[in-house]
């Protein structure tokens, strides 16, 4: 019975959303289907229409009250008609379900445990679960009664460890006959492996994206910029840097000079011709070069044999302290290779030194000072630079917000005096911009537990709380233009005030905490967004990025800039002298991947750090100088944004986004294409004198030329065929892409039947781009995922492909070409021959391989050894990007 028969959507579905729609039926067959949204999509829309197609109730399950409201809200909003009786459909308690019943993970926690929900309001809370007792309640019973199947995950990622054990359990109850659908903003891509397993075995795989450029060129998104601005530690926290690296430095070399890591390497036995010790030292090739960098560091001899192994025959590596951690961290995770002895002797010298923590090798830097450069007070000074620049631009229309960590109430003493300010939070923040630029214009103050307002904003918030019920009252902040202004009732009154405040332009900057504004808090107004945060993950820098995305109807000209912080460490001696110094702009590229946006100089919309094309070395202080300046300069022409958005998605209502896998251009051996030509001229040297002998010789002579010039032909024709598909690195990549497609397509990986493999390449000729268009967002991940790990150096799969001039005949086996086969082909023998099929049917002889046995574990160590794709040794990346 479709218990949803007369409920309709009574408008028009966007493209993107058709789109999802379309395919939906195709995602469920498991039962499941996730779907990414980026904020403004209209996932609850989706999610809203997806429930009525299952047509029996359903159960909605959201991180806070706020967002379990909306889903009511937006219900009656889109689907009923006016006038119509919300309460009739939905229901916010599982005491008293109902066609939908909305309620927060925590509601459905204590149900399932049999516990109450105590009402505690958070100081820097948006809003808090009202108490509930459900003690006595039969949750299993009461679902199943109210004939629930259909359960929908909203912001799924935010659950906490014993919320998600009880819904795992909660879900496997109900039995197969449950629909799950997840839906999310922001999937917790930075997780771990196994924290993302299981968060994929409850919400399922990916099945569909819908991305911040495609929103753009539907204007449901504003045209926006993400901009870096770095700056260097205090005084003290540079000399906290510099002690410890000291220390770490004397102490490493005392090891060194004790002979310990020249005793490990010796007890490894990898010196040895043994097969056991070769095998020993392909499965960890890099470590033991970092060994063998620090060894000879040391002194102690290394046999020329030896050192021609690790490091390939390349040029040995320049030793630092990088080097020895990596080598220490080495000898201490592995005790079955160094002995046991050697690895504890090793890890108590570390631990006396304070150098380990939780088995960590900690020479280069602690987390403890990680984290002190990522809150470095140094970024007070680019918060103020860059409030500086977005005034002189946007003047009185400038709404800027800026998000941080704590409150640091504490700190209020520092308010209107000069007194150093030590922390970063929203007191320090805001007392520091307030010094810096107070006179030049409107800034406030908004967390749970502290409101600060200019004096002139004051009158109107106080209009707006007697308007809205909510007592008030002000009380003055030493000599300041400033004032305190205390609300009656929940946060939840004052945010609201203040947003209205900040929307009338009383407020041109609003410092606030992430916990407070940064999700579940709109004000379309935004225009500029600094995030001065440091605590959280890439899912929290996402969420707070989406406040200042969000289209002004007001202002349908809305440009917005993003301003992300980042420390360089100047006592990094470690840097590549292509990357910038320190881990906070380490962290910031791990989070950049999901960020899609244009590049600055040119019209390509795409995610990573490589957009952001200003940031290139010398990032010595001038060069780290002249990439700020740079910085401010271009985020102070939003015209430019404007035009680089328009210059890829200006009209366009089908934008596409593609997973691209980045491919070096030397994935081709030179060799074997040298090698194909030669033989076709030979082969057609052939062919012409057996013409020749056809021709002119008798009628023996004449057969003779018939049958060789056959047989040179079809020869010639074949190898013409192979050197066709293999004529440049492009041609290489696009075969080997075909056949990895087909592959996928046979067995069921990919299942678009228009799905094709795109091939471009790279102003510059450096790199090959390759990526599946007219494909879902799932099957364009899995085919990049399948071609980058084909394509890059062979590590340890489960098969391995080696080009043989004679199958089953192992001494006829062409290492050189050796490729791995990708994870999702390699399940099983099955599925792993099908990939060999399709490259035997493109013209090259190739063998599976199986290595999870003694011989298969030799070819493995033949394939690493002489495979051209590990002698270059560069890892395929994927990324994102508009076409």
């Amino acid at each position: 019975m479709d218990q949803f028969a007369d409920i309709q959507f009574k408008w028009t579905f966007r493209n993107y959303q058709q789109d999802v729609l379309d395919n939906a039926q195709k995602h469920l067959k498991d039962g499941r289907i996730h779907i990414v949204a980026a904020p403004g999509s209209g996932k609850t829309v989706l999610g809203l229409e997806l429930i009525c197609r299952q047509k029996k109730p359903a159960l909605v399950l959201s991180p806070s009250v706020t967002i379990r409201q909306q889903w009511g809200e937006r219900f009656a909003e889109c689907y009923l008609p006016d006038g119509e009786q919300t309460e009739k459909y939905v229901s916010y308690s599982l005491k008293q379900p109902k066609l939908i019943t909305s309620v927060t993970y925590q509601a459905l926690h204590a149900a399932f445990t049999k516990t109450a929900v105590e009402e505690e309001a958070d100081d820097d809370s948006f809003d808090s679960e009202e108490a509930q007792d459900f003690s006595e309640f039969e949750l299993l019973d009461a679902v199943k009664k109210a004939g629930i199947a259909t359960v929908c995950l909203d912001e799924a990622h935010h659950l906490k460890s014993e919320w998600q054990k009880a819904l795992e359990k909660f879900i496997s109850l109900l039995g197969n006959e449950v629909c799950v659908i997840a839906l999310t903003a922001t999937p917790p891509y930075d997780s771990t492996p196994q924290e993302w397993a299981r968060y994929t075995t409850l919400c399922g795989e990916i099945d569909e994206e819908i991305f911040v450029p495609q929103l753009v060129a539907q204007k449901t998104l504003c045209p926006h910029q993400d901009f870096i601005y770095f700056n260097y530690p205090t005084e003290k926290e540079t000399q906290t840097l510099s002690a410890y690296k000291e220390k770490a430095k004397q102490c490493t070399e005392v090891i060194l000079q004790s002979g310990v890591l020249a005793n490990a390497l010796q007890a490894s036995g990898v010196g040895t011709a043994s097969e056991q010790a070769q095998e020993t030292l392909y499965d960890h090739l890099s470590d033991f070069a970092a060994l063998v960098c620090a060894v000879k560091h040391s002194g102690a001899p290394v046999s020329p044999s030896l050192e021609k192994l690790v490091f390939e025959g390349k040029k040995p590596p320049v030793y630092s302290i990088k080097t020895a951690e990596k080598a220490f961290q080495f000898i201490i995770d592995n005790p079955d290779i160094f002995t046991q002895e050697i690895s504890d002797a090793l890890r108590e010298n570390l631990s006396r030194e304070a150098l380990i923590e939780k088995r960590k090798v900690q020479l280069c830097s602690t987390d403890k000072i990680d984290r002190m450069l990522l809150a470095s007070t140094g970024k007070l000074e680019s918060i103020n630079k860059i409030v500086e620049s977005e005034i002189a631009c946007a003047g009185e229309e400038l709404r800027m917000l800026i998000l941080t960590d704590f409150i640091k109430k504490d700190m209020m003493k520092l308010v209107g005096t000069q007194e150093e300010i030590h922390a970063l939070g929203t007191v320090p923040v805001f007392e520091s911009i307030r010094r810096a630029h107070g006179e030049n214009t409107k800034i406030a103050l908004l967390s749970g537990n502290l409101v600060i307002l200019p004096v002139r904003a004051v009158s109107a918030a106080v209009a707006v709380a007697a308007r809205e019920n909510v007592s008030c009252s002000v009380r003055a902040i030493g000599e300041t233009s400033h004032k305190e202004v205390i609300f009656g009732g929940s946060n939840k009154n004052k945010v609201k005030i203040i947003t209205e405040v900040f929307q009338q332009g009383e407020i041109n900057i609003l410092v606030g905490t992430k916990s407070l504004l940064g999700e579940g808090w709109d004000s379309p107004n935004i225009n500029s967004l600094i995030l001065a945060s440091f605590v959280g993950s890439f899912m929290l820098s996402n969420q707070m990025r989406g406040r200042a995305i969000r289209i002004d109807k007001n202002k349908p000209e809305k440009v917005s800039n993003i301003w992300h912080l980042a420390t360089v460490d100047p006592t990094d001696e470690q840097a590549d002298a292509n990357t910038v110094p320190g881990n906070d702009f380490a962290t910031m590229q791990r989070r950049f991947a999901c960020f899609q946006a244009p590049a600055y100089s040119s019209d390509t919309i795409e995610s990573g750090m490589d957009r952001l094309d200003i940031i290139r070395p010398p990032f010595n202080a001038e060069g780290i100088a002249r990439i700020n300046e740079q910085m401010l300069t271009l985020a102070s022409d939003r015209t430019n944004t404007v035009n680089r958005w328009n210059g890829t998605v200006k009209n366009n209502a089908r934008t596409e986004i593609e997973e691209v896998s980045e491919i070096p251009a030397t994935v081709q051996p030179a060799q074997a294409v040298y090698k194909n030509k030669i033989n076709a001229v030979i082969l057609a040297v052939v062919l012409v004198l057996a013409l020749i002998v056809t021709f002119t010789a008798g009628v023996l002579g004449g057969i003779i030329g018939i049958v060789i010039a056959a047989l040179a032909g079809f020869a010639m024709v074949k190898t013409v065929s192979v050197v066709t598909k293999n004529a440049s690195p492009e041609k290489t990549v696009q075969t080997l892409a075909n056949c990895v497609l087909r592959a996928l397509k046979q067995t069921g990986a990919v299942e678009s039947d228009r799905a094709g493999v795109r091939i471009t390449k790279s102003a510059k000729g450096d790199s090959i781009f390759c990526s599946l268009s007219n494909a879902s967002a799932r099957e364009k991940k899995v085919f990049a995922d399948a071609v980058s790990q084909m394509l890059s150096p062979i590590d340890d799969p489960r098969y391995l492909l080696i080009a043989t001039k004679q199958p089953g005949n192992a001494a006829k086996r062409n290492y050189v070409q050796s490729f791995a086969c990708p994870a999702v082909l390699a399940a099983n023998k099955e599925t792993a021959a099908v990939l060999a099929q399709q490259l035997r049917q493109s013209g090259s002889k190739f063998e599976l391989v199986f290595t999870r046995n003694e011989a298969g574990r030799k070819e493995l160590f033949q394939c690493r050894k002489y495979s051209y794709i590990n002698a270059n040794g560069k890892t395929v990346k994927n990324k994102k990007t508009v076409v």
